[in-house]
Protein backbone atom coordinates (compact mmCIF):
# COMPACT_ATOMS: atom_id res chain seq x y z
CA UNK A 1 0.00 0.00 0.00
CA UNK A 2 2.94 2.85 0.57
CA UNK A 3 4.04 2.07 -2.55
CA UNK A 4 0.76 2.11 -4.48
CA UNK A 5 0.40 5.78 -2.69
CA UNK A 6 3.43 6.73 -3.50
CA UNK A 7 2.92 6.08 -6.88
CA UNK A 8 0.00 7.77 -7.00
CA UNK A 9 1.32 10.93 -5.22
CA UNK A 10 4.11 10.95 -8.24
CA UNK A 11 1.65 10.69 -10.84
CA UNK A 12 -0.81 13.45 -9.07
CA UNK A 13 2.27 16.03 -8.98
CA UNK A 14 3.06 15.46 -12.49
CA UNK A 15 -0.52 15.70 -14.35
CA UNK A 16 -0.84 19.00 -11.80
CA UNK A 17 2.13 20.49 -13.19
CA UNK A 18 1.29 19.39 -16.64
CA UNK A 19 -1.93 21.06 -16.33
CA UNK A 20 -0.29 24.44 -14.66
CA UNK A 21 2.40 24.92 -17.52
CA UNK A 22 -0.40 24.39 -19.95
CA UNK A 23 -2.94 26.43 -18.58
CA UNK A 24 0.65 29.36 -18.36
CA UNK A 25 1.32 28.61 -22.08
CA UNK A 26 -1.92 30.17 -23.27
CA UNK A 27 -0.87 33.56 -22.35
CA UNK A 28 2.34 33.47 -23.39
CA UNK A 29 2.90 36.31 -26.12
CA UNK A 30 0.13 37.98 -24.52
CA UNK A 31 0.15 40.83 -22.04
CA UNK A 32 -2.99 40.63 -19.21
CA UNK A 33 -3.32 44.51 -17.29
CA UNK A 34 -6.08 43.46 -14.36
CA UNK A 35 -7.32 47.10 -13.42
CA UNK A 36 -9.45 45.06 -9.76
CA UNK A 37 -10.10 48.56 -8.43
CA UNK A 38 -12.04 49.67 -11.66
CA UNK A 39 -15.85 50.10 -11.86
CA UNK A 40 -16.65 47.38 -12.97
CA UNK A 41 -13.76 45.23 -11.98
CA UNK A 42 -11.68 45.38 -16.14
CA UNK A 43 -9.33 43.05 -17.81
CA UNK A 44 -7.26 44.50 -21.00
CA UNK A 45 -5.93 40.83 -23.03
CA UNK A 46 -3.61 42.19 -26.09
CA UNK A 47 -0.39 40.84 -28.10
CA UNK A 48 2.64 41.96 -26.75
CA UNK A 49 4.39 42.52 -30.36
CA UNK A 50 2.65 45.53 -30.90
CA UNK A 51 1.12 48.91 -29.84
CA UNK A 52 -2.43 47.50 -28.39
CA UNK A 53 -3.62 51.38 -29.21
CA UNK A 54 -3.26 50.35 -32.87
CA UNK A 55 -5.43 47.22 -32.68
CA UNK A 56 -9.17 46.88 -32.84
CA UNK A 57 -11.11 46.82 -29.85
CA UNK A 58 -13.32 43.92 -28.64
CA UNK A 59 -15.82 44.41 -25.70
CA UNK A 60 -16.41 40.85 -24.38
CA UNK A 61 -19.51 40.46 -22.12
CA UNK A 62 -20.56 37.52 -20.36
CA UNK A 63 -23.77 36.00 -19.26
CA UNK A 64 -25.99 35.46 -16.37
CA UNK A 65 -23.83 34.25 -13.37
CA UNK A 66 -21.05 34.58 -15.63
CA UNK A 67 -18.04 36.41 -15.08
CA UNK A 68 -14.80 37.97 -17.41
CA UNK A 69 -12.82 34.79 -16.94
CA UNK A 70 -15.82 32.42 -18.20
CA UNK A 71 -15.16 34.51 -21.46
CA UNK A 72 -11.45 33.95 -21.45
CA UNK A 73 -11.25 31.49 -24.87
CA UNK A 74 -12.49 34.24 -26.59
CA UNK A 75 -10.59 36.99 -25.19
CA UNK A 76 -7.25 34.31 -25.81
CA UNK A 77 -8.16 33.62 -29.28
CA UNK A 78 -8.81 37.36 -30.48
CA UNK A 79 -6.10 38.92 -28.52
CA UNK A 80 -3.37 36.09 -30.34
CA UNK A 81 -4.91 36.62 -33.36
CA UNK A 82 -4.40 40.64 -32.80
CA UNK A 83 -7.02 42.48 -31.18
CA UNK A 84 -6.90 44.53 -27.85
CA UNK A 85 -10.06 42.52 -25.71
CA UNK A 86 -12.17 44.24 -22.98
CA UNK A 87 -13.56 42.24 -20.27
CA UNK A 88 -15.25 42.96 -17.12
CA UNK A 89 -17.59 42.14 -14.43
CA UNK A 90 -21.25 43.12 -14.25
CA UNK A 91 -22.72 44.69 -11.25
CA UNK A 92 -23.42 41.69 -8.87
CA UNK A 93 -21.11 38.99 -10.75
CA UNK A 94 -17.65 37.91 -10.11
CA UNK A 95 -15.27 40.42 -8.16
CA UNK A 96 -18.01 43.03 -8.64
CA UNK A 97 -19.30 43.94 -4.88
CA UNK A 98 -22.06 45.99 -5.92
CA UNK A 99 -25.66 43.67 -5.84
CA UNK A 100 -26.76 42.87 -9.42
CA UNK A 101 -30.01 45.09 -10.00
CA UNK A 102 -33.24 42.87 -9.99
CA UNK A 103 -34.71 45.39 -12.39
CA UNK A 104 -31.76 45.37 -14.76
CA UNK A 105 -32.05 46.30 -18.02
CA UNK A 106 -30.35 46.99 -21.04
CA UNK A 107 -29.96 50.34 -20.47
CA UNK A 108 -27.98 49.56 -17.13
CA UNK A 109 -25.64 46.74 -18.61
CA UNK A 110 -24.90 49.34 -21.43
CA UNK A 111 -24.01 51.68 -18.36
CA UNK A 112 -22.01 49.10 -17.29
CA UNK A 113 -19.81 48.58 -20.64
CA UNK A 114 -19.47 52.52 -21.14
CA UNK A 115 -17.79 52.83 -18.04
CA UNK A 116 -15.39 49.25 -18.50
CA UNK A 117 -14.87 51.03 -22.04
CA UNK A 118 -13.88 54.47 -20.12
CA UNK A 119 -11.92 52.70 -17.67
CA UNK A 120 -10.12 50.85 -20.03
CA UNK A 121 -9.49 54.24 -22.15
CA UNK A 122 -7.59 56.04 -19.31
CA UNK A 123 -4.32 53.09 -19.78
CA UNK A 124 -4.22 54.27 -23.61
CA UNK A 125 -4.05 50.67 -24.47
CA UNK A 126 -6.98 50.46 -26.44
CA UNK A 127 -8.55 51.94 -29.67
CA UNK A 128 -12.12 54.01 -29.33
CA UNK A 129 -12.01 54.70 -32.67
CA UNK A 130 -12.46 51.14 -34.09
CA UNK A 131 -15.03 48.92 -31.64
CA UNK A 132 -17.10 45.41 -31.96
CA UNK A 133 -18.47 43.82 -29.29
CA UNK A 134 -19.54 39.99 -28.28
CA UNK A 135 -21.35 38.46 -25.86
CA UNK A 136 -23.36 35.34 -24.60
CA UNK A 137 -26.48 35.07 -22.80
CA UNK A 138 -27.20 37.72 -21.01
CA UNK A 139 -24.36 39.70 -22.29
CA UNK A 140 -25.40 38.85 -26.09
CA UNK A 141 -28.41 41.12 -25.17
CA UNK A 142 -26.23 43.51 -24.30
CA UNK A 143 -24.49 42.92 -27.48
CA UNK A 144 -27.15 43.79 -29.54
CA UNK A 145 -28.43 46.74 -27.87
CA UNK A 146 -24.93 48.52 -27.71
CA UNK A 147 -24.57 47.82 -31.78
CA UNK A 148 -27.76 49.44 -31.70
CA UNK A 149 -27.18 52.09 -29.78
CA UNK A 150 -23.55 53.21 -30.96
CA UNK A 151 -24.05 53.02 -34.82
CA UNK A 152 -20.26 52.96 -34.98
CA UNK A 153 -19.69 49.92 -33.50
CA UNK A 154 -17.80 47.69 -36.39
CA UNK A 155 -18.91 43.88 -35.68
CA UNK A 156 -21.50 42.77 -32.94
CA UNK A 157 -21.23 39.23 -32.10
CA UNK A 158 -23.87 37.37 -30.23
CA UNK A 159 -23.59 33.69 -28.56
CA UNK A 160 -26.60 31.82 -27.44
CA UNK A 161 -29.22 35.71 -27.85
CA UNK A 162 -31.93 36.68 -26.01
CA UNK A 163 -34.23 37.67 -28.50
CA UNK A 164 -34.19 41.41 -29.15
CA UNK A 165 -35.37 43.67 -31.96
CA UNK A 166 -32.40 44.27 -34.75
CA UNK A 167 -32.66 45.79 -38.19
CA UNK A 168 -31.32 45.11 -41.20
CA UNK A 169 -28.88 47.67 -40.60
CA UNK A 170 -28.28 47.09 -37.48
CA UNK A 171 -26.45 46.30 -35.45
CA UNK A 172 -23.45 46.41 -38.30
CA UNK A 173 -22.03 42.92 -39.41
CA UNK A 174 -23.98 40.55 -36.97
CA UNK A 175 -22.76 37.14 -36.24
CA UNK A 176 -25.21 34.86 -34.50
CA UNK A 177 -23.87 31.85 -32.85
CA UNK A 178 -25.55 28.85 -30.64
CA UNK A 179 -24.96 25.55 -29.53
CA UNK A 180 -26.57 22.59 -31.42
CA UNK A 181 -27.70 21.31 -27.80
CA UNK A 182 -29.63 24.27 -27.01
CA UNK A 183 -32.62 24.54 -28.91
CA UNK A 184 -33.98 27.45 -27.31
CA UNK A 185 -30.95 29.61 -28.02
CA UNK A 186 -31.14 28.31 -31.78
CA UNK A 187 -34.34 29.44 -32.44
CA UNK A 188 -33.91 33.36 -30.80
CA UNK A 189 -30.94 33.01 -33.45
CA UNK A 190 -33.21 32.26 -36.08
CA UNK A 191 -35.45 34.75 -35.11
CA UNK A 192 -32.65 37.26 -34.81
CA UNK A 193 -31.46 36.20 -38.83
CA UNK A 194 -34.94 36.96 -40.13
CA UNK A 195 -35.30 39.87 -38.42
CA UNK A 196 -32.18 41.28 -39.41
CA UNK A 197 -32.48 40.43 -43.39
CA UNK A 198 -31.30 36.96 -43.31
CA UNK A 199 -27.62 35.71 -44.33
CA UNK A 200 -25.66 38.29 -46.14
CA UNK A 201 -21.70 38.10 -46.59
CA UNK A 202 -20.85 41.98 -47.11
CA UNK A 203 -19.05 42.98 -44.40
CA UNK A 204 -17.99 45.87 -45.79
CA UNK A 205 -20.67 48.16 -45.92
CA UNK A 206 -21.36 46.64 -42.45
CA UNK A 207 -24.67 44.75 -43.25
CA UNK A 208 -22.92 41.12 -43.35
CA UNK A 209 -25.20 38.24 -41.13
CA UNK A 210 -24.57 35.01 -40.33
CA UNK A 211 -25.82 32.06 -38.76
CA UNK A 212 -23.46 29.75 -37.02
CA UNK A 213 -24.78 26.56 -35.73
CA UNK A 214 -22.19 24.99 -33.05
CA UNK A 215 -22.19 21.24 -32.94
CA UNK A 216 -22.74 18.95 -29.73
CA UNK A 217 -22.28 22.18 -27.01
CA UNK A 218 -24.98 23.79 -25.33
CA UNK A 219 -25.09 26.43 -23.05
CA UNK A 220 -22.27 26.46 -20.85
CA UNK A 221 -19.82 24.59 -23.31
CA UNK A 222 -19.99 26.54 -26.35
CA UNK A 223 -17.97 29.18 -24.56
CA UNK A 224 -15.22 26.64 -24.54
CA UNK A 225 -15.42 25.23 -28.64
CA UNK A 226 -12.67 25.84 -30.55
CA UNK A 227 -15.43 26.26 -33.39
CA UNK A 228 -17.35 29.22 -31.79
CA UNK A 229 -13.61 30.78 -31.30
CA UNK A 230 -12.55 30.06 -34.92
CA UNK A 231 -15.97 31.47 -36.15
CA UNK A 232 -15.62 34.84 -33.92
CA UNK A 233 -11.87 35.43 -34.96
CA UNK A 234 -12.95 34.90 -38.71
CA UNK A 235 -16.09 37.48 -38.81
CA UNK A 236 -13.69 39.71 -37.02
CA UNK A 237 -11.00 39.03 -39.47
CA UNK A 238 -13.60 40.16 -42.01
CA UNK A 239 -14.67 42.92 -40.54
CA UNK A 240 -11.07 44.58 -39.95
CA UNK A 241 -8.60 42.52 -41.97
CA UNK A 242 -6.07 40.53 -40.88
CA UNK A 243 -4.37 42.17 -37.99
CA UNK A 244 -0.44 42.11 -37.86
CA UNK A 245 1.37 39.78 -36.10
CA UNK A 246 -1.92 37.30 -35.69
CA UNK A 247 -0.75 33.41 -34.45
CA UNK A 248 -3.70 30.99 -34.84
CA UNK A 249 -4.69 30.10 -30.99
CA UNK A 250 -6.65 27.32 -30.30
CA UNK A 251 -8.03 27.36 -26.68
CA UNK A 252 -7.54 23.65 -24.88
CA UNK A 253 -7.24 25.10 -21.35
CA UNK A 254 -10.53 23.07 -20.42
CA UNK A 255 -8.84 19.68 -21.29
CA UNK A 256 -6.18 20.37 -19.17
CA UNK A 257 -7.85 22.09 -16.52
CA UNK A 258 -9.74 18.71 -16.84
CA UNK A 259 -5.94 17.10 -16.43
CA UNK A 260 -5.23 19.08 -13.29
CA UNK A 261 -9.26 17.92 -11.79
CA UNK A 262 -8.10 14.64 -12.16
CA UNK A 263 -4.57 14.85 -10.90
CA UNK A 264 -6.14 16.75 -7.65
CA UNK A 265 -8.57 14.00 -6.78
CA UNK A 266 -5.37 11.22 -7.31
CA UNK A 267 -3.39 13.48 -4.86
CA UNK A 268 -6.90 13.52 -2.59
CA UNK A 269 -6.90 9.64 -2.44
CA UNK A 270 -3.62 8.98 -2.07
CA UNK A 271 -3.45 10.88 1.31
CA UNK A 272 -6.61 9.95 2.76
CA UNK A 273 -5.33 6.21 2.05
CA UNK A 274 -2.19 7.34 4.21
CA UNK A 275 -4.13 7.95 6.88
CA UNK A 276 -5.18 5.03 9.40
CA UNK A 277 -8.52 4.18 9.26
CA UNK A 278 -10.07 4.36 12.73
CA UNK A 279 -13.91 4.93 11.78
CA UNK A 280 -16.38 2.89 13.46
CA UNK A 281 -18.44 1.01 11.42
CA UNK A 282 -22.00 1.13 11.90
CA UNK A 283 -23.75 -2.24 12.72
CA UNK A 284 -27.01 -0.84 12.48
CA UNK A 285 -28.04 -0.66 9.14
CA UNK A 286 -31.11 1.34 7.74
CA UNK A 287 -32.56 -1.00 4.79
CA UNK A 288 -31.80 0.16 1.41
CA UNK A 289 -35.32 0.47 0.75
CA UNK A 290 -36.06 3.61 3.74
CA UNK A 291 -32.72 5.26 2.17
CA UNK A 292 -33.51 5.66 -1.16
CA UNK A 293 -37.25 6.62 -0.26
CA UNK A 294 -35.97 9.07 2.58
CA UNK A 295 -33.84 11.16 0.45
CA UNK A 296 -36.30 11.45 -1.97
CA UNK A 297 -39.21 12.90 0.12
CA UNK A 298 -36.49 15.11 1.27
CA UNK A 299 -36.14 16.47 -2.40
CA UNK A 300 -40.01 16.47 -3.14
CA UNK A 301 -40.97 17.71 0.41
CA UNK A 302 -38.39 20.75 0.14
CA UNK A 303 -39.84 21.67 -3.62
CA UNK A 304 -43.16 22.05 -2.02
CA UNK A 305 -42.73 23.64 1.45
CA UNK A 306 -40.83 26.39 -1.13
CA UNK A 307 -43.46 26.48 -3.60
CA UNK A 308 -46.02 27.31 -0.65
CA UNK A 309 -43.51 29.65 0.87
CA UNK A 310 -43.20 31.53 -2.61
CA UNK A 311 -47.33 31.41 -2.67
CA UNK A 312 -47.30 33.51 0.47
CA UNK A 313 -45.07 36.29 -1.31
CA UNK A 314 -41.58 35.23 -0.63
CA UNK A 315 -39.56 36.07 -3.02
CA UNK A 316 -37.49 32.61 -3.31
CA UNK A 317 -35.50 33.62 -5.75
CA UNK A 318 -33.63 36.30 -3.52
CA UNK A 319 -32.90 34.08 -0.36
CA UNK A 320 -29.34 34.12 0.71
CA UNK A 321 -27.99 37.22 -0.51
CA UNK A 322 -28.07 35.40 -3.72
CA UNK A 323 -29.76 35.24 -6.92
CA UNK A 324 -31.42 31.83 -7.49
CA UNK A 325 -28.33 30.46 -6.03
CA UNK A 326 -29.69 31.05 -2.45
CA UNK A 327 -32.38 29.03 -3.60
CA UNK A 328 -30.38 25.97 -4.34
CA UNK A 329 -28.15 26.04 -1.33
CA UNK A 330 -31.01 26.11 0.91
CA UNK A 331 -33.38 23.77 -0.96
CA UNK A 332 -30.41 21.34 -0.28
CA UNK A 333 -30.75 22.18 3.22
CA UNK A 334 -34.06 21.55 3.89
CA UNK A 335 -34.03 18.53 1.84
CA UNK A 336 -31.35 16.85 3.68
CA UNK A 337 -32.85 17.67 7.34
CA UNK A 338 -36.11 16.12 6.00
CA UNK A 339 -34.09 13.05 4.50
CA UNK A 340 -32.70 12.85 8.16
CA UNK A 341 -35.88 12.52 10.03
CA UNK A 342 -37.39 10.02 7.53
CA UNK A 343 -34.42 7.21 8.74
CA UNK A 344 -32.80 8.39 11.45
CA UNK A 345 -29.59 7.01 11.29
CA UNK A 346 -27.48 6.56 14.33
CA UNK A 347 -25.33 9.48 14.26
CA UNK A 348 -22.13 9.13 15.96
CA UNK A 349 -19.46 11.54 16.95
CA UNK A 350 -16.20 11.92 14.15
CA UNK A 351 -12.94 11.31 14.92
CA UNK A 352 -10.37 13.30 14.36
CA UNK A 353 -8.60 11.09 11.07
CA UNK A 354 -12.18 10.82 10.01
CA UNK A 355 -12.31 14.89 9.92
CA UNK A 356 -8.73 14.98 8.24
CA UNK A 357 -10.20 13.15 5.50
CA UNK A 358 -13.11 15.56 5.32
CA UNK A 359 -10.35 17.90 4.93
CA UNK A 360 -7.81 16.83 2.71
CA UNK A 361 -10.80 15.84 0.28
CA UNK A 362 -12.24 19.48 0.70
CA UNK A 363 -8.51 20.96 0.21
CA UNK A 364 -7.72 19.04 -3.86
CA UNK A 365 -11.97 20.49 -4.98
CA UNK A 366 -11.13 23.72 -3.96
CA UNK A 367 -7.74 23.45 -5.61
CA UNK A 368 -8.41 21.61 -8.34
CA UNK A 369 -11.64 22.46 -9.08
CA UNK A 370 -11.40 25.95 -7.91
CA UNK A 371 -8.02 27.63 -7.84
CA UNK A 372 -6.87 25.85 -11.17
CA UNK A 373 -10.42 27.11 -12.28
CA UNK A 374 -9.77 30.33 -11.07
CA UNK A 375 -8.05 30.80 -14.81
CA UNK A 376 -10.29 29.35 -16.73
CA UNK A 377 -13.86 29.18 -15.97
CA UNK A 378 -15.19 31.25 -12.73
CA UNK A 379 -13.34 33.79 -9.95
CA UNK A 380 -12.87 31.42 -7.26
CA UNK A 381 -11.29 33.88 -4.59
CA UNK A 382 -14.10 35.23 -3.13
CA UNK A 383 -14.71 38.57 -2.50
CA UNK A 384 -15.47 39.73 1.30
CA UNK A 385 -19.37 40.48 0.59
CA UNK A 386 -19.14 36.28 -0.37
CA UNK A 387 -16.90 35.32 2.24
CA UNK A 388 -18.76 35.68 5.29
CA UNK A 389 -21.77 33.77 3.78
CA UNK A 390 -19.57 30.51 3.50
CA UNK A 391 -20.00 28.82 7.02
CA UNK A 392 -23.16 29.29 7.23
CA UNK A 393 -23.75 28.43 3.74
CA UNK A 394 -21.43 25.00 4.39
CA UNK A 395 -23.48 24.43 7.48
CA UNK A 396 -27.00 24.62 5.73
CA UNK A 397 -25.68 22.12 3.02
CA UNK A 398 -24.13 20.17 5.51
CA UNK A 399 -27.43 17.48 6.66
CA UNK A 400 -27.91 16.92 2.96
CA UNK A 401 -24.56 15.54 2.18
CA UNK A 402 -24.60 13.62 5.75
CA UNK A 403 -28.08 12.11 4.27
CA UNK A 404 -26.29 10.85 1.27
CA UNK A 405 -23.19 9.87 3.21
CA UNK A 406 -25.38 8.05 5.52
CA UNK A 407 -26.94 6.35 3.23
CA UNK A 408 -24.04 5.18 1.05
CA UNK A 409 -21.42 4.33 3.10
CA UNK A 410 -21.37 0.45 3.26
CA UNK A 411 -21.82 -0.13 -0.37
CA UNK A 412 -19.08 -1.17 -2.65
CA UNK A 413 -17.93 0.85 -5.69
CA UNK A 414 -20.38 -0.66 -7.71
CA UNK A 415 -22.88 1.06 -5.48
CA UNK A 416 -21.39 4.19 -5.34
CA UNK A 417 -21.82 4.81 -8.95
CA UNK A 418 -25.21 3.91 -8.02
CA UNK A 419 -25.84 6.24 -5.00
CA UNK A 420 -24.25 9.15 -7.66
CA UNK A 421 -26.55 8.27 -10.20
CA UNK A 422 -29.62 8.44 -7.77
CA UNK A 423 -28.99 11.53 -6.34
CA UNK A 424 -28.15 12.86 -10.09
CA UNK A 425 -31.77 11.78 -10.89
CA UNK A 426 -33.65 12.73 -7.83
CA UNK A 427 -32.11 16.55 -7.76
CA UNK A 428 -32.66 17.22 -11.33
CA UNK A 429 -35.94 16.23 -11.44
CA UNK A 430 -36.83 18.15 -7.95
CA UNK A 431 -34.73 21.07 -9.17
CA UNK A 432 -36.64 20.77 -12.94
CA UNK A 433 -39.85 20.53 -11.07
CA UNK A 434 -38.80 23.78 -9.04
CA UNK A 435 -38.69 26.19 -12.15
CA UNK A 436 -41.82 24.82 -13.81
CA UNK A 437 -43.76 25.70 -10.71
CA UNK A 438 -41.72 28.67 -10.07
CA UNK A 439 -40.40 30.22 -13.32
CA UNK A 440 -38.77 32.73 -11.53
CA UNK A 441 -36.21 30.06 -11.09
CA UNK A 442 -35.86 29.87 -14.93
CA UNK A 443 -32.02 30.16 -14.65
CA UNK A 444 -31.64 26.76 -12.77
CA UNK A 445 -31.92 25.31 -16.18
CA UNK A 446 -28.21 26.70 -17.36
CA UNK A 447 -26.76 24.87 -13.75
CA UNK A 448 -28.31 21.73 -14.55
CA UNK A 449 -25.80 20.18 -16.87
CA UNK A 450 -22.90 20.91 -13.73
CA UNK A 451 -24.92 18.62 -11.24
CA UNK A 452 -23.73 15.26 -12.38
CA UNK A 453 -20.21 16.74 -12.54
CA UNK A 454 -19.75 18.60 -9.61
CA UNK A 455 -21.37 15.24 -7.40
CA UNK A 456 -18.74 12.86 -9.13
CA UNK A 457 -16.20 14.73 -8.42
CA UNK A 458 -17.00 15.40 -5.06
CA UNK A 459 -17.20 11.39 -4.47
CA UNK A 460 -14.20 10.72 -6.65
CA UNK A 461 -12.78 13.01 -4.16
CA UNK A 462 -14.12 11.20 -1.41
CA UNK A 463 -15.62 8.06 -0.69
CA UNK A 464 -18.82 7.63 1.75
CA UNK A 465 -16.93 4.70 3.07
CA UNK A 466 -14.48 7.02 4.96
CA UNK A 467 -16.42 8.47 6.74
CA UNK A 468 -20.23 10.45 7.06
CA UNK A 469 -18.81 13.40 8.35
CA UNK A 470 -15.33 13.47 6.34
CA UNK A 471 -18.40 13.02 3.59
CA UNK A 472 -20.39 15.83 4.40
CA UNK A 473 -17.85 18.26 5.59
CA UNK A 474 -15.66 18.14 2.16
CA UNK A 475 -18.94 18.24 0.49
CA UNK A 476 -21.01 21.33 2.02
CA UNK A 477 -17.61 23.13 1.98
CA UNK A 478 -16.95 23.12 -1.49
CA UNK A 479 -20.34 23.41 -2.77
CA UNK A 480 -21.56 25.90 -0.46
CA UNK A 481 -17.98 27.99 -1.90
CA UNK A 482 -18.90 27.05 -5.37
CA UNK A 483 -22.59 28.85 -5.24
CA UNK A 484 -21.20 31.38 -3.63
CA UNK A 485 -18.60 31.67 -6.71
CA UNK A 486 -20.78 31.21 -9.10
CA UNK A 487 -24.49 33.50 -8.42
CA UNK A 488 -25.19 37.21 -8.42
CA UNK A 489 -24.90 39.07 -5.33
CA UNK A 490 -27.98 40.96 -4.81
Amino acid sequence: MHKKNTALFVVGIILVAISIWQITVAQKGLDVFNLPSTNPPATIITSSNADPASRPTILIAHGFAGSSILMRGFALTLAHAGYTTVLWDFEGHGVNPNPFSLTSESNDLIHNTELALAEADTTGLIDTQRIAVLGHSMGSGLALSYGITFPNTYATIAISPVSQSVSPTLPHNLLLMAGSLESQFVANAEGLLAMAGGQSEDLASGTGRKLVIVPNVEHISILFSPTAHAAARSWLDGTFGLQPGSSKYIDHRILWFGLGIVGFIILSKASINTLTDTIQKNTLITPLWLRLIALLIGCIVATGIFWLVSLNGVKINQLFGLLVGGYILIWYGVAGVISLVVFRPHISRPCKIELAKGLVAFAALWLGVGLLGNFVWLPWLLIPSRLWLWVPGSIILFPWFFSVGVSAKQANKGGQIGWWLYQVIIIITSLYLALKINPELGFIIIILPLVPIMLALHMLAISPKHGSWAFAMSGAMFTAWLLLAVFPLI
